[in-house]
């Protein structure tokens, strides 16, 4: 299929399904929404980094505004809850009215600024729309809505950049991409829209260099683009560094030279680096221990067990991926408000058979002759990101939870959508040459690809309607 035509689907039905997204979730109904939103309106005026009271970190925010926010968050899980236009119409409309502040800490409040830079961005634009339209004093809505748009905006725009930059698997970029669960990401406000859309780019520039026709040589603008990406990842989710490691395997072009390959490398290093220090000045000079303070109490013992029972934590690992199957499911392909409203099991196992379909058909209609080495490296950085999730939240979330903690034989708060940024990647794992020489076999394959978006399309208005039946009828 040409390539503008797919990217032109995926551009019209993420903006089609984006918006109906944003509109129809009700405020702050979307996971961590609130925290996310907390820490781009903080941006947004200015304040990067926290400050201390009383000993505590946190930044300073209208009570009202955090009220009202508060007051949203408590009707997670009540299903019959609904929701009122008239209400959420004039809160947006109507002036905020704040009167006071109080100092707040929240989940981001140590969270690098980069990672919400496009919402506090859309905050500021609608801070110069108001002006421009008269709209005086700007309730925590408007400045919502915002940013809303700017997430999306920025996830359609990058993907839609990724998918023209590569050379295979573009209509399996496409169908993820327009999966459910990541456009309600997208439309909402969360840092993970930004992860995803990042974590594709360097998947298609990767592939661009390794599977073009003409494979080109890593250049300074890639250089600098996968470095920033790289460092984005170390500062807010280090789980998906592993990508990289398909740099050190898949661009054969670049092998070729390997002292230029490794100077290259070390130059992308260097922008980590760079970018690194810039961040850490500002944070030392605002007297705030944010970035690698160490570990807090609970989060110290729960490494030194993890550390001392290896074969201990890996049998929790697996039989919590056995005891949740059915909730990564949900929660990979769609799972909207605050991870209280799924998809109809239907939809599920039809996407869950259909998606593999897509993906496996989209890379062996390729023809490519992928190595042994290459595939067990591509399921080594997927799998290393996935057990990183678990590692990550067992550490620093489960050892916190109540019902859980140091030692659990469980981990909690992981969620599919967490896996989203490395499913481009893992279908290069299942390119199968034999194949397309069955004509009959290829010309369904190919069926598959050339009308992904029919699945697209199915999944979207079923979420559409599913969000809607929850929170307004």
């Amino acid at each position: 299929m040409n390539t503008n035509l797919i990217v032109k689907r995926f551009f019209y039905l993420s903006c089609i399904f984006g918006m109906l997204f944003l509109m129809l979730t009700p405020p702050f109904q979307a996971p961590d929404e609130d925290s996310h939103f907390k820490k781009a309106y903080v941006i947004a005026k200015g304040n990067l980094f926290p400050d201390i009271e009383d000993g505590k970190e946190g930044f300073r925010l209208p009570e009202e505004m955090v009220a009202y926010i508060d007051e949203q968050n408590k009707k997670a899980g009540q299903l019959d809850e609904k929701f009122d236009y008239k209400e959420i119409y004039l809160k947006e409309r109507l002036p905020a009215g704040y009167t006071s502040e109080n100092f707040y800490n929240f989940s981001t409040v140590n969270t690098n600024p980069i990672a919400h830079i496009v919402q506090a961005t859309g905050i500021n634009f609608g801070k110069i729309v108001a002006h421009l339209i008269d709209v005086k004093d700007p309730s925590v809505l408007y400045f919502l809505y915002f940013a809303r748009l700017f997430n999306l905006l920025f996830y359609i725009f990058i993907i839609c950049i990724s998918i023209k930059i590569a050379p295979i698997l573009k209509s399996t970029f496409a169908v993820i991409g327009l999966m459910p669960m990541a456009l309600f990401q997208a439309a909402t406000v969360s840092y993970d829209t930004i992860l995803i859309a990042l974590a594709f780019l360097a998947t298609a520039i990767i592939f661009k260099m390794s599977f073009g026709e003409n494979p080109k040589k890593l250049s300074i603008s890639y250089t600098i683009i996968l470095g920033v990406i790289a460092y984005i990842f170390i500062a807010i989710k280090i789980v998906y560094l592993p990508l990289f490691l398909l740099l050190l395997f898949l661009p054969k072009q670049e092998l070729k030279d390997f002292k230029q390959y490794i100077k290259k490398l070390a130059v992308m290093c260097g922008i980590i680096i760079f970018m690194y220090i810039v961040f850490k000045i500002p944070a030392f000079l605002n007297s705030s221990k944010i970035y690698m303070a160490g570990h807090d109490t609970l989060a110290a013992q729960q490494i030194n067990f993890v550390i001392h029972h290896p074969f201990q934590y890996v049998e929790i690992f697996f039989s919590t991926i056995k005891e949740t199957r059915q909730y990564l499911v949900a929660s990979t392909i769609g799972t909207f408000g605050l991870i209280d409203t799924n998809l109809y099991c239907v939809f599920l196992v039809v996407y869950l058979l259909i998606l593999p379909l897509i993906g496996i058909s989209d890379i062996s209609l390729q023809g490519l002759k992928i190595k042994t080495l290459d595939r067990v490296i591509v399921i080594i950085s997927v799998l290393a990101s996935i057990f990183g999730c678990y590692l990550a939240m067992y550490i620093f979330w489960t050892s916190s939870v109540k019902g859980y903690g140091v030692g659990a034989n469980s981990i909690t708060g992981v969620q599919g959508r967490y896996f989203i940024p490395m499913m481009p990647v893992a279908f290069l794992a299942f390119s199968n040459r034999f194949l397309i020489t069955k004509e009959k076999i290829k010309q369904v394959m190919k069926a598959f690809v050339d009308n992904f978006q029919l699945l697209s399309v199915i999944m979207l208005i079923a979420s559409s309607i599913v969000i809607l039946l929850r929170f307004w009828c």
